[in-house]
Order: C-alpha cells, then sequence, then structure tokens
C-alpha cells in the first residue's frame, strides 16, 4: 500500500508543469542558475522559474574550478536527473568547467604568458604539477637555475629527495605543449627565467665583478650563481693561477666566491674567471727574478726537446736539450739519462720575460750562456734562408 501511494506522489517535473512560464528541461540540457550556496562537496543553485539545482561530488570537476565560485555568480551547468532524492535537479559542471578551464590554458598558452604551476610530486626526471586545475609536468631539464639541482656524482634516492623539497610550492612557468585529450600539458620554468635572467643580464658587461654562490662543480669547471637567478661558469683554466687538476678540490658548493665575467656570447651564457681577480704570480716572479738566479725546482715532465721543471708556486721553466750536457745529446731518450720526472735539484736560470717564458739551464752559467747564444745565431741563420 505504501508503494503505491510513493508511487502517486507528483515529482518536481509533473509540479512545475502547472507553472505557466515553467520552460521545458530536458537531460543534458545546459541551463543556468544562480549561486545559493558553496560547500566543500556541493554547490547549490537558484535556476529561475525552475526551482533548485544541485552539484555535487566529482560533478563539482575540481577543487581549482570549486575555489573559483562565489555567491550571486551565474554559472552554467548540465542537466543530469530532473528530480534527485533530494527534490532538486541534478547538475554537472564538469564539461562546461572543463571547457572553461582549457579555454584559458589555450589561451595562455598561445599568448606565452607566465602561469603559477604547484608542485604535487618529484621524481628524476622533474616535478608533476597543477596548473589551472590541469595536471602537468616540469622537466628536471627546464628548471630555472634557481631550482635546478646538478646530477652529477648524485644518487637516484638523494636527487629525488632534494627535489621533494619543493612539493607544495608554487612555479612561475611556461605552457609549452598541450593535450587536451589527455588532460596533460608541459611547462617550463626556465622559459620564464631566461627572459628575466636576459633583462638582468642586460645591466652586466664584460669586466663586471659579481659575488654569487657555487652551485655547481664539474670536470671542466666549477658554476656560480649571482643575481638571484643568473649563473656563469669558471673554466678549470680560469680558476687559478696554477695548474688546477680537480675543480672540486678548489671550491666546494656553497661557498661564496667572487668573479669577473669575461665572456656574454650570443646565447647569453656567462664565462666567468677567478683568477683575474688574482695576483698574478709571474709578474712578481719575472720582476724579481734575474739570469744567473737559482730556481728551485722539479722536473714534472720530459719532452722531445728538453724537461719542464716547476717550481712550489707552479711557475714552469723549460730546460732545453741544449742545456743539460756540455757534450751534443744527439738523442731525446738520452735525456732521461739526465733528469727524471719528479726529481728536485736546482736549476739555474738562463733568461725570464714577461710572456711567462723561463729558460733553465743545469750548465755552468757562463757555459750556458755560449750554448744559448750559438743556438740563437743557427736559429737566425736559418730563418734568413728560409
Amino acid at each position: 500500500m505504501t508503494s503505491d501511494i510513493k508511487d502517486l506522489q507528483p515529482t518536481m517535473r509533473d509540479l512545475m508543469k502547472h507553472v505557466s512560464n515553467y520552460p521545458d528541461i530536458n537531460l543534458n540540457d545546459m541551463i543556468k542558475g544562480i549561486v545559493l550556496f558553496v560547500a566543500k562537496n556541493e554547490v547549490i543553485l537558484n535556476i529561475p522559474n525552475v526551482g533548485l539545482g544541485l552539484v555535487r561530488g566529482k560533478e563539482l570537476y575540481n577543487e581549482e574550478y570549486l575555489s573559483s565560485i562565489k555567491l550571486g555568480d551565474e554559472l552554467e551547468a548540465i542537466v543530469l536527473d530532473l528530480d534527485n532524492e533530494r527534490q532538486m535537479i541534478e547538475l554537472s559542471f564538469r564539461a562546461i568547467g572543463r571547457d572553461k578551464i582549457w579555454t584559458a590554458i589555450k589561451a595562455e598558452y598561445d599568448g606565452r604568458s607566465t602561469v603559477d604551476a604547484k608542485v604535487r610530486d618529484a621524481n628524476r626526471g622533474g616535478f608533476l604539477v597543477r596548473v589551472q586545475g590541469v595536471d602537468g609536468f616540469l622537466p628536471a631539464s627546464l628548471l630555472s637555475p634557481t631550482h635546478a639541482i646538478k646530477q652529477v656524482g648524485i644518487e637516484d634516492k638523494s636527487l629525488v629527495n632534494q627535489m621533494k623539497k619543493y612539493v607544495g610550492q608554487i612555479f612561475k612557468v611556461k605552457i609549452i605543449s598541450i593535450n587536451e585529450d589527455a588532460d596533460t600539458l608541459i611547462v617550463s620554468e626556465k622559459g620564464v627565467s631566461d627572459e628575466l635572467a636576459k633583462l638582468k643580464l642586460s645591466q652586466y658587461k664584460v669586466g663586471t665583478i659579481v659575488e654569487g654562490t657555487v652551485v655547481g662543480a664539474v670536470d671542466f669547471g666549477i658554476f656560480i650563481r649571482f643575481d638571484e637567478d643568473l649563473e656563469g661558469l669558471v673554466h678549470i683554466s680560469e680558476i687559478a693561477w696554477k695548474k688546477v687538476e680537480d675543480p672540486r678540490s678548489e671550491y666546494k658548493i656553497g661557498d661564496k666566491i667572487k668573479a669577473k665575467i669575461v665572456e656574454i656570447d650570443k646565447d647569453n651564457r656567462i664565462n666567468l674567471s677567478i683568477k683575474q681577480l688574482l695576483p698574478n704570480p709571474w709578474i712578481t716572479f719575472a720582476k724579481s727574478t734575474k739570469p744567473g738566479d737559482i730556481f728551485k725546482g722539479k722536473v714534472s715532465k720530459i719532452v722531445s726537446y728538453g724537461a719542464i721543471i716547476v717550481n712550489d708556486e707552479d711557475i714552469q721553466g723549460l730546460c732545453h736539450i741544449s742545456q743539460m750536457s756540455e757534450s751534443t745529446v744527439e738523442n731525446p731518450s738520452q735525456i732521461h739519462d739526465i733528469l727524471k720526472v719528479g726529481e728536485e735539484r736546482d736549476f739555474t736560470v738562463l733568461g725570464v720575460d714577461i710572456d711567462e717564458k723561463l729558460y733553465l739551464t743545469i750548465l755552468p752559467f757562463e757555459k750556458a750562456k755560449v750554448i744559448q747564444e750559438e743556438l740563437n745565431t743557427k736559429q737566425k741563420d736559418r730563418s734568413a734562408t728560409e
């Protein structure tokens, strides 16, 4: 009996048929309503001349779309049910909300605009982000220098742990690829930082001295970050006046250092020098050294024309094959019978000039000068005949 009475109860649609201006509403129609109530899990709309409409659960589309809704807004929704268990019209924002968000995403993409991306998670390849309600990916290779993590020598687990510290943060990015069918996109933070860096870099010129922090060290040099997001390379040859075997032994990540800009190339890559801010030991040596002085050094290398000698200050000199014996050394292999690599001994300065050329001898100084003069004469004669 109870079920029969329930079946006889009029539905919302039956009642509204008696309203003269009741619009004809069908499933999947798009209708408009005024927002009366907004909560975490539902939104109630007042639909003129109809009644109340309810949007709830997954039909709210996503948190980003819900957060943009305010009381009094006029919104569009799709009809799912003409009369739900609460005597309301069941509605959905999903299709309309998705269309609006993707319209906005496409506009940002076409206009190359800067947008906010919230970091949701990280893996070795980069960051999973959320942009205006759409899932995206920010590759590690497209991070700005501020957030980039040097991967050289870092284990996967340690690297990911370092990257996860950014979860929850907002990065300024540009959308570089969209896939509306898959509801995904790819973004670049470097695109934004490159523009900012280019603007900042315009304020610098070759010769400018900057102060920054060491953010990376590799076999061929160290990277210094300055002015927040500008980064330059100090090549291994520009770290010090002495020969540097491993940049990592000279500077550690986090060290504060001053450097001089020596080049800004056409791609806005910055090359720096530390050694140009340091006294050149050769100049001091050349000014204080004269022929006949004793040079204490170590044989670092033997070559076909002589031996390379280095002292404790990394000043290098050449002891020519002609300055090793009063009798002529015919074969370069004989050099090994006279000097040994690693051998330390006193040499006599035969000549020194400001162009970092140092000539040494192990012969008596006067005898060495005669040999050198004879060698110079032969070279002049050979040049004249050529």
